[in-house]
């Protein structure tokens, strides 16, 4: 085995335990004070531009022909009673789903219970792509006629 194997598993003999060279400061100052000297001239660049805009928008503003068109966003429109408006929308969507309606009178389209049209559609079946619709189909319904009950 040669002797400088052992060397490499022991400490080292001149190392102090910390770093022996010091930063350099004056990159560091110099960096700090380019750095300083960019955000001072954007500064000026941008308070500038500011100024020009501020003392020229109004003039060129009244030029334009979208000046007078933009409308303002109205205000938030909050709900003033969630809970209640939530409650009323769920009563009207069963009562939708419980009771008879018109839908389109003068077409005679009306919305029957959702038990009813689900026997409905249990007892004649979907309609098949291409095929005519059954001849009872065609007749309006009459919700009075039938006697049919609310639930």
């Amino acid at each position: 085995m040669p002797p400088d194997m052992d060397k490499s598993h022991g400490t080292p003999n001149a190392s102090p335990g910390y770093e022996t060279r010091d930063a350099n400061t004056g990159g560091v100052l110099n960096f700090m004070v380019i750095l300083a000297v960019i955000l001072v001239v954007t500064a000026l660049v941008s308070l500038e531009t500011f100024r020009y805009f501020a003392a020229h928008g109004q003039e060129e503003a009244a030029v334009s022909p979208f000046a007078d068109t933009r409308p303002l966003p109205t205000g938030p429109q909050l709900q003033v009673t969630p809970r209640q408006d939530w409650l009323k929308y769920r009563a009207d969507q069963q009562r939708n789903l419980e009771t008879y309606s018109w839908v389109n009178r003068e077409k005679g389209i009306v919305s029957v219970p959702i038990d009813q049209a689900m026997d409905i559609l249990v007892k004649k079946g979907l309609p098949v792509e291409g095929q005519a619709p059954p001849a009872d189909a065609a007749k309006p319904a009459e919700p009075a006629a039938n006697g049919a009950k609310k639930q």
